[in-house]
């Protein structure tokens, strides 16, 4: 192992210290244990303006070079570093006798390494930024991840969509439509009974959140830099989109058709497929200054061994997509249209596959969002091995717009339970909602 005499030599004047001895330092011991038993990136990050990094106009790296480095172009005098942080860094870092220079000393020492040596000094913060990334990635004052995207809130209003929609999209398999169809006789009403007069109104809800994430996911797309945060508003606008294929089909198959619902499906079919044609091009030209310097270069490049955001490598979307297609083409054998010319019962072959096709929005719905749910959480996982606390943190986060998400879901439910519990048979035919 290199000792400190092989980077800087006998050296016993500040003057005479070589920056790129330090940057060559950093890189060959930024994760052992130093001289003085301290790692030199904790020190070496306090210069880093970590609360904005995009101070240090930093340059993505050659997107032909896996594994490549990010670079700093910035002008070194330009950064406002504090006394004490230099001093603190001098202590830690520079070998003895120099690590008991006075303030003085070490601030004269750094304007004359940036003004009289810019290119040596602006590479050693490249190494710093490429070295000690595991280090200020998880400072306090790194913001990742936006709240209204990834927050508790909107984790578990997506996760309630997903179970109500997962439920009441049984009623549209094939073999169980009919059955759940059947006339019942018991004045109060049953569960299956309960739950297609829920539908209704579930689906009007489903469609006006999911078109809601989807528009605002075409804005907000475009107005951010954070290549995380448009990988995750495209990922839950495809989970909503298959979740209004989902319940349309039940709906079809369970109440009477009204423009309305054609309309919108109609449309989200027009905007989903719009969302999948721009998402590889615009996500691949996003990247903040932090995912830039923690491990997310533009093009897929990482410049961290695992990065999370490698849509040459993750396939999730793509196939989410395929999945979301199946089940288009599943839900449309229960439109009305459609439906009026279902096999008779004596057609057994013609039977079969119709409700094959009829299964369609069902299964491959629930794969369609497996295949999210799997993919927030592998790069949930990764994301929380690179940014720590400095990610979990923005997820704990409560805002109005996860209060009003979550509260979605409130009255579908309490209409299913007033209905299972209170409503009578002969009030519910009053509605009309059923043939």
């Amino acid at each position: 192992m290199a000792t400190d005499v092989d980077f800087f030599g006998n050296i016993t004047n500040l003057t005479d210290l070589n920056i790129s001895s330090l940057a060559s330092y950093i890189n060959a011991r930024g994760y052992t244990p130093t001289w003085a038993g301290i790692l030199p990136c904790e020190p070496a990050s306090d210069l880093l303006p970590i609360g904005n990094l995009s101070e240090l106009q930093i340059v993505a790296p050659n997107p032909k070079i896996r594994n490549g480095t990010v670079r700093v172009t910035i002008d070194p005098s330009d950064l406002n570093i504090g006394f004490l942080q230099l001093h603190d860094f001098s202590q830690q870092v520079f070998p003895s006798p120099l690590n008991k220079s006075g303030v003085g000393e070490v601030v004269l020492w750094w304007r004359n390494s940036t003004e009289n040596d810019k290119n040596a000094t602006t590479d050693f913060l490249s190494e710093v930024l490429n070295t000690c990334s595991k280090t200020f990635c998880r400072h306090r004052s790194i913001q990742i991840g936006n709240p209204d995207i990834i927050g508790i809130g909107m984790i578990v209003a997506t996760a309630m969509l997903l179970i109500l929609v997962a439920c009441f999209s049984t009623m549209s398999l094939g073999p169980l439509t009919e059955i759940v169809a059947r006339p019942w006789r018991k004045k109060h009403f049953s569960f299956r009974q309960a739950a297609i007069g829920t539908v209704d109104e579930l689906f009007s809800a489903v469609y006006v959140f999911a078109i809601s994430v989807m528009v605002s996911t075409f804005a907000y797309r475009y107005r951010t830099d954070s290549r995380f945060d448009v990988l995750m508003a495209d990922g839950l606008s495809l989970v909503c989109s298959t979740t209004v294929v989902m319940l349309a089909a039940t709906y079809w198959a369970h109440n009477r058709e009204r423009p309305h619902a054609t309309g919108s499906v109609i449309a989200t079919v027009f905007i989903t497929i719009a969302l999948f044609a721009t998402h590889f091009h615009v996500a691949s030209k996003k990247a903040s200054p932090v995912e830039l310097a923690c491990g997310t270069g533009k093009g897929g490049v990482s410049v961290r061994k695992g990065d999370p955001f490698d849509i040459k490598v993750i396939k999730f979307i793509p196939l989410g997509f395929a999945s979301w297609c199946l089940a288009l083409v599943g839900a449309v054998f229960h439109h009305p249209i459609l439906h009026a010319r279902k096999p008779a019962g004596g057609r057994k072959v013609a039977l079969f596959f119709w409700r094959v096709a009829e299964s369609l929005p069902c299964v491959f719905g629930i794969i369609g969002l497996g295949l999210y749910a799997g993919y927030f959480f592998n790069t949930w996982r990764m994301m929380k091995s690179i940014y720590g606390k400095a990610f979990t943190s923005a997820e704990k986060d409560w805002g109005f717009g996860q209060y009003l998400a979550v509260f979605t879901w409130l009255p579908p439910i309490m209409s299913f339970i007033h209905l299972y519990f209170g409503m009578s048979f002969y009030s519910y035919t009053w509605r009309g909602d059923v043939c």
